[in-house]
């Protein structure tokens, strides 16, 4: 096969070898985000589909090479590369069917839920089996594909199994890193999931043709696998491994696998830190840990050369072991880089190129070495084992089944064993120090050192191991920041003004809970994202407080509400302060539950009050299958921006929660206009208006979260309900905490009809599953600022200008006196903006000529005739 026209072939078929990996990775994050759906995106149920498509992965690699060399003669006549081809085209195949699959299966998710009979373990085992029905299909086929071309690569010579493995593997890998890419930068970004699909689908059905329609002729198309059937006979050399040490590297390589999938799960923990939990920041994760392996893999055969093979992989694999513990100390250091990678995000100069960049230096810098190593691994073991296998087949087909088997319960144990165990530095250390003494075990044995040599290299290992351990903590501690936890604090604020309250590594997220000295203002972190801060400020949890009591105060009677996203418990306190009312919580993290203690005083214990109850689960999931019927709905996710929070501010969702509610029912949306661009803020909107035919915008002065009130009838402020709650001790100390003293600032809150703002959302796009708009929002790479924050909320305000908000039961008179001091608000509000960036009526709002100063900014807006209202160089234009 070394003539010119067979070079082109195999040219041809690494290059089909390449976007096989890339198909193959589009389709593992589409069909994840896909599934999660239906399931959730708990930690088990993304655990279930992973290990499923991981497993299906192995399972087709080991069935593979059972089969075939079973069937040499159906192989042989049909040709290796059409076989290829043929799997090629059946993964394309599977992929357009795969979306009615999904949802012929979601079906049966009522009975898995009716069967389980509330137990989640049940539940659980029915979502692994739902998942690996849907995913084997594929999967095995794809496992299957990389043992058919590589035996077809070798042919029967097993010198060159560790070349040809190192290129095939290398590429296919590389393939994968661009599917990653491809998929999460630009794929379902410009094409929605679907699109992408149809993408990826193009590319195998491409594949399948070029596999089909290379010239017959072709030696290489139709060359028998020798490799499958008889066992091959160069193998001098490779004898003096002894069949103990055989089994050891095997389960040593099975082990690596284990190791790499769990540093994958540990490191991503670390990574969210520095590098955030959007969309970008994962695949920036995903790809530099792919490509040191697909770099290592396509080196692999430059650098270990033909000879003492089983010394080099033990070698390599204490390498591996080494620097996963030498890197622990480094840690100590994280919080202060972090910091400084704050610093540079928010810097005025920043840039989305300037910030994928370090973000990229802390993904590669943390992981290019170890997974350089594990790719190196690969081919040096498929060599190896050439003496246990016998064959090319069996040997890469069950050599990647063992490796990918050990990757499953890597999966698997990081976040449920070793992280509740161990911690993330412990876990690390774990799996480190076992790789290690495996590998000198394997080295000892294959060395036959004299007892004495090797007690004393053992007794070196444990001291390294030792030394380790005392030279960074490797338990939790609270004492210090950055310390023995990976807690994060805002780069503005000095260290030593906060205290580290609480800390914990729990199997879905990295909690903290800081304080401020000098306010005893708390914040919840969840990831190092700020989730929500609390104090006795005026104002300090004013919004949160908000969304619990707008809508029950809006609704004529309601009886049964439903909080998600639990947070630091604040609006699910807000909501069950209310008299008569039954309210459930979902909250996707039972660990942020743990964390409520410590904001009892804010959340009125909400967890012990006996009108309360908490489900631990996916909020759209439980959205999806309950069978409950609420009059309220408050939302209160992570920010709109971070990976899978789209799921809960897409039409579909909204579609689920409207079923949900009664047919009085009100839905709460919160808007955190300082967490996402003018254009995000407006999609939010229209997405949100698209379903609730009835939507209105609130705010509560002090702040700049923007609140979306939903239902399918009208909702007019209704004054006899508000005297009459503001009767309950309860319900008028929280009003009064978040600055409602009478009805007219009640009446404040109210910013527009929805209805008012259907023309300016007129071109922007709807927000569904399938294009997931924030997740490739800019300003997860480019904060927004507060100018840009200003404009988003102004151009919500410009619609309350010379506006009136329904109102029931009010008098003539009351009226009248209403609609001025709603007046005066508005105007006040505008007289903000207008001083700050020298508006439109600035002198006479300067001399508090609220009257003149409001007709210079209706004069401006009947002007602009419509147009969006914008903030340049520090000066309102339009």
């Amino acid at each position: 096969m070394n003539s010119p026209d067979a070079s082109r072939f195999r040219l041809v078929i690494f290059i089909c070898l390449f976007f096989s990996g890339l198909t193959s990775l589009v389709y593992e994050l589409v069909w994840i985000r896909q599934l999660t759906l239906v399931i959730g995106g708990t930690l088990y149920a993304v655990s279930a589909a992973l290990c499923a498509f991981m497993g299906g992965l192995g399972a087709g690699a080991w069935g593979v090479s059972k089969f075939l060399a079973e069937r040499e003669s159906w192989l042989n006549r049909l040709g290796p590369v059409k076989a290829y081809g043929a799997l090629e085209g059946l993964i394309g195949l599977y992929a357009l069917a795969f979306p009615y699959a999904l949802e012929g299966l979601s079906g049966l998710y009522p009975w898995f839920l009716e069967v389980s009979q509330g137990s989640e373990k049940a539940l659980r085992f029915c979502e692994f089996g739902m998942s690996v029905v849907l995913l084997a299909p594929a999967t095995c086929l794809m496992g299957a594909s990389l043992p058919l071309i590589g035996s077809w690569a070798v042919e029967d010579r097993a010198d060159s199994l560790l070349s040809q493995v190192s290129l095939l593997y290398g590429l296919n890998t590389f393939g994968a890193v661009a599917g990653c890419l491809f998929a999460q930068f630009v794929g379902i970004k410009y094409f929605g999931v679907q699109g992408a699909t149809y993408l990826a689908v193009a590319l195998n059905l491409l594949i399948f043709a070029t596999c089909f329609c290379l010239p017959v002729s072709n030696r290489a198309a139709t060359t028998p696998l020798p490799g499958y059937a008889k066992p091959l006979d160069d193998l001098e050399g490779e004898g003096e491994a002894g069949g103990r040490l055989q089994i050891l590297l095997l389960g040593l390589f099975a082990f690596s696998g284990f190791v790499a999938l769990a540093s994958e799960i540990l490191w991503t923990r670390i990574l969210v830190f520095p590098l955030g939990s959007a969309i970008y920041s994962f695949a920036l994760i995903l790809a530099a840990f792919l490509f040191g392996i697909a770099l290592g893999s396509l080196t692999a055969n430059r650098i270990f050369g033909s000879s003492n093979l089983v010394v080099k992989f033990l070698a390599l694999e204490l390498a591996v072991g080494l620097y996963g513990l030498g890197i622990l100390p480094a840690f100590d250091s994280l919080h202060d880089w972090i910091r400084q990678a704050d610093r540079l995000f928010y810097d005025l100069e920043n840039t989305a190129t300037r910030t994928l960049a370090v973000r990229s230096v802390f993904a590669f810098g943390l992981m290019l070495l170890p997974t350089f190593g594990f790719g190196l691994l690969f081919p040096l073991a498929n060599r190896i084992h050439l003496p246990l296998f016998k064959t090319v087949g069996q040997t890469l087909g069950k050599s990647y089944a063992a490796n990918t088997l050990g990757s499953v319960l890597g999966a698997l144990a990081a976040p449920f064993f070793l992280i509740p165990v161990f911690g993330i530095r412990g876990a690390l250390f774990a799996i480190n120090a076992i790789l290690i003494l495996l590998s000198a075990l394997g080295l000892a044995l294959f060395i036959k050192r004299k007892p004495l040599r090797r007690s004393i290299g053992f007794a070196f290992g444990i001291l390294a191991l030792l030394g380790v351990w005392f030279g960074s903590p490797l338990t939790v501690s609270t004492q210090e920041f950055g310390r023995g936890n990976f807690s994060r604090t805002e780069f503005n604020v000095k260290s030593d003004q906060l205290r580290l309250l609480d800390y914990k590594e729990g199997d879905f997220s990295t909690l903290s809970v800081v304080e401020d000295r000098a306010t005893q203002a708390r914040t919840l972190y969840v990831d190092g994202f700020s989730t929500a801060t609390v104090s006795n400020s005026i104002g300090g949890s004013a919004y949160m407080q908000a969304m619990g009591f707008l809508p029950m105060a809006l609704h004529p009677d309601p009886k049964r509400a439903l909080t998600i996203c639990f947070g630091t418990g604040n609006t699910m306190g807000a909501v069950a302060g209310f008299p008569g009312v039954q309210v459930d919580g979902v909250e996707i993290d039972r660990n942020v539950l743990s964390m409520a203690h410590w904001f009892k005083q804010w959340n009125r214990e909400v967890l012990s009050q006996p009108n309360a109850r908490m489900f631990v689960q996916d909020g759209r999931r439980f959205i999806r299958w309950s069978k409950e019927t609420y009059d309220a709905i408050t939302l209160e996710p992570m920010s709109p921006v971070q990976a899978g929070v789209n799921n809960l501010y897409s039409r579909e969702f909204y579609e689920l929660a409207a079923q949900r509610l009664a047919d009085d029912g009100i839905m709460m949306q919160w808007l955190p206009l300082h967490l996402v661009g003018p254009e995000d803020a407006r999609m939010i909107i229209k997405t949100f208006q698209s379903v609730f035919p009835h939507t209105t915008v609130w705010n509560s002065f002090l702040t700049r979260i923007v609140l979306l009130v939903g239902s399918r009838q009208p909702t007019p402020i209704d004054k006899n309900r508000f005297d009459q709650l503001m009767k309950y001790p309860q319900v008028a100390k929280m009003a009064r905490e978040i600055g409602m003293y009478s009805f007219l600032d009640f009446m404040d809150f109210f910013i527009a009809d929805g209805a008012a703002l259907t023309g300016a959302l007129e071109p922007i796009p709807i927000i569904t599953d399938d294009r997931p708009f924030l997740e490739y929002s800019l300003t997860a790479l480019v904060p927004p600022y507060t100018w840009q924050t200003d404009a988003s909320f102004l151009n919500l305000l410009r619609h309350r200008a010379g506006r009136f908000p329904s109102l029931l039961n009010v008098s003539p008179g009351e009226k009248e006196s209403l609609k001025k001091g709603y007046q005066l608000r508005t105007a006040q509000r505008f007289a903000v903006f207008s001083r700050r960036y020298q508006g439109p009526g600035r002198e006479f709002f300067e001399m508090k000529n609220y009257r003149a100063g409001m007709e210079e900014i209706r004069k401006s807006l009947e002007q602009a005739k419509g147009g969006w209202i914008q903030i340049q160089n520090g000066r309102w234009t339009q």
